[in-house]
């Protein structure tokens, strides 16, 4: 367990379920770059839990201190599930560059569950 610093208690204090204050980001990968040209979304999953180990703030959650008294605290989420955190989706035909940038906007206003790692990854085959 350990404490949370200010500016992530910063973010957390401003965080509204009307005016979200977590980061997105879009990136565009070429898939003529894997192996073999194509990527499945297993691998991507396969990718991510491999690598888990190195960073520990990946699978802690935030647990508030009573009455906010005092900054919260990161504890590590004994039932993470690495299939909330990372998801597949797909657009409608023809999925075209309007179409991403409305998955993106709808994905980046949802707030972040609190009570789980306030981290997601959306993959778009």
């Amino acid at each position: 367990m350990e404490q949370m610093q200010g500016l992530d208690a910063a973010f957390v204090a401003l965080e509204q379920p009307s005016s979200p204050v977590h980061i997105g980001s879009l990136l565009i990968y070429d898939p003529a770059t894997a192996p073999g040209e194509f990527v499945r979304f297993k691998d991507i999953l396969s990718f991510i839990e491999d690598r888990l180990q190195l960073s520990k703030t990946l699978r802690q959650k935030m647990v508030k201190v009573p009455f906010g008294i005092d900054y919260p605290y990161w504890v590590q989420d004994i039932d993470f599930d690495l299939e909330y955190h990372v998801r597949h989706v797909a657009l409608p035909k023809p999925g075209d560059w309007r179409q991403l940038c409305i998955l993106a906007a709808r994905i980046f206003a949802r707030p972040l569950d609190l009570s789980r790692p306030p981290w997601e990854i959306t993959v778009r085959p």
